[in-house]
């Protein structure tokens, strides 16, 4: 079963669900029985969609890492589609019950996520614009539990999801960067293959930049107020840290770390009030 746990990647799992959490804090939603479910489903769709990466990554894992569930033969192949398919149905079933413009944004993120693991993920750029999104959307569908779509526009929500958006870019150029061994084996077309790993580099320090500075603006625009501002510090210090690290895995783990403190700050902000 530990194996099992593993393969979903329960810590990004987790962080999907922090960001429904704090889009619908942020949005006001009031039913929390509602919001349960929605982070519940939230949680199952991002942990099919980490098994079904693994699943068309199979390959490439041989070589970059070959410890993974699927590579070293803790789970087969057959047995990964099925969960899969299990944790997917099941989180995009509870999504139906929380509220349809919810159960929406639930079947864009798996479609898209299924799309991104078979095709999309070995496209330079598309590939990390897609990820991309999946991390920005969460902010975006804990705000539809209680809204529609055409209150997006208008919705602080929007802002964190930009911030989101370009730290993951600068960490998915990074982790592209750590892959290109098992990528060009197998005829990736990824951004560090295409452009060279240097340039690559650049562009994701860039992308972690902007996020970094980007991170200051629920502030600045009086969305969030000084416990955020505070709390944010950490994240943005993490992030800028890791444009400094040569070795890509090192940063992309670093970015990580700062989009986690980055989403707490978040939560923290709109549990503060506004």
């Amino acid at each position: 079963m530990n194996t099992y746990w593993n393969i979903i990647r329960p810590n990004v799992c987790f962080l999907a669900s922090i960001g429904v959490l704090t889009g619908a804090i942020l949005s006001s939603t009031v039913n929390p029985t509602a919001i349960l479910i929605a982070l519940i489903a939230a949680f199952l769709i991002c942990a099919g969609g980490n098994v079904i990466n693994d699943y068309y990554d199979y390959e490439i894992d041989k070589i970059n890492k070959p410890k993974r569930p699927l590579p070293s033969g803790k789970i087969t192949r057959k047995n990964a589609a099925a969960y899969y398919f299990l944790l997917s149905t099941t989180g995009t079933a509870l999504a139906l019950l929380v509220s349809p413009q919810y159960f929406t944004i639930a079947i864009i993120n798996f479609t898209i996520s299924t799309l991104y693991a078979w095709k999309l993920k070995k496209i330079a750029i598309i590939g990390n614009i897609t990820d991309s999104f999946l991390a920005a959307v969460t902010f975006l569908s804990g705000a539809l539990i209680s809204t529609g779509f055409q209150n997006l526009s208008t919705s602080p929500v929007l802002i964190l999801a930009g911030i989101a958006f370009l730290a993951t870019m600068g960490r998915e150029i990074y982790k592209d960067i750590e892959d290109t061994k098992g990528d060009k084996a197998l005829g990736a077309k990824t951004l560090p293959i295409l452009i060279g790993t240097t340039t690559s580099m650049t562009l994701a320090r860039i992308f972690v930049i902007l996020g970094a500075a980007s991170a200051i603006i629920p502030y600045t625009h009086h969305i969030f107020t000084n416990n955020y501002i505070i709390s944010v510090i950490p994240c943005i210090t993490v992030l800028l840290y890791s444009t400094i690290l040569k070795d890509p895995k090192k940063a992309q783990k670093t970015v990580k770390i700062g989009m986690f403190l980055g989403i707490i700050a978040f939560l923290i902000g709109a549990l503060a009030g506004r």
